[in-house]
């Protein structure tokens, strides 16, 4: 499970990288992300546009409400910071998502197992997310997960099972977020010619 990611990049380049309007309201989004942060995914407004919006890590389904075994809803979404990608559609927390309701959700880098991983070459890709609208009594809350697959080797090498499934190509991308997809195909494997270069960062590509 990926508990933790980087972004370094300022809403300009994420508009300009992934070809969304930008929000005059969304202002530095440079920071590293935990579940239950508040972090920027792009989705499909109702127009069919892209949009760059900000919402909160940990999925909440629509239906959720407290029952006495889960009084909070943050507790709820402490359990749905990741959904994996062989059992999304038919899970009932996330299926109603996966088949409605994609995102991309901006990286410059992930970690596992207390490495970062990330792209030499390719400073800003994104994780291929699953969104969702909650109300109850007053209170709306949009939040997000994203998916994970097995390892590449490079993560499998730090005894890490599981890694998101990155898409770092605009076709990779646009076929994930259109209302169309039914069949991933090879969009979920962790080891694609486009995810080839996916490798361990040193010190330096961290503080850069």
């Amino acid at each position: 499970m990926c508990h933790r990611y980087h972004l370094n990049a300022q809403p300009g380049e994420i508009a300009a990288r992934f070809d969304v309007m930008l929000d005059e309201f969304i202002e530095s989004l440079v920071s590293t992300f935990y579940p239950l942060s508040l972090g920027p995914v792009i989705r499909l407004d109702d127009s069919g546009e892209r949009e760059l919006t900000v919402m909160e890590w940990g999925l909440l389904p629509a239906w959720w409400k407290p029952s006495p075994k889960m009084k909070s809803r943050k507790s709820f979404q402490r359990k749905c910071f990741n959904a994996r990608c062989e059992t999304a559609y038919e899970k009932p927390t996330f299926r109603a998502a996966y088949r409605y309701r994609h995102c991309l959700v901006p990286v410059s880098r992930f970690d596992e197992k207390e490495a970062w991983f990330g792209f030499r070459e390719l400073p800003l890709f994104a994780f291929a997310g699953l969104w969702e609208h909650w109300e109850r009594e007053g209170e709306v809350v949009e939040s997000y997960t994203f998916l994970t697959t097995e390892p590449h080797p490079a993560v499998k090498a730090v005894g890490h099972p599981r890694m998101p499934v990155v898409l770092t190509s605009p076709e990779e991308q646009q076929r994930w977020l259109s209302p169309d997809f039914v069949d991933p195909g090879d969009l979920f494997l962790p080891l694609r010619p486009e995810t080839a270069e996916l490798c361990r960062l040193d010190e330096s590509q961290i503080s850069a």
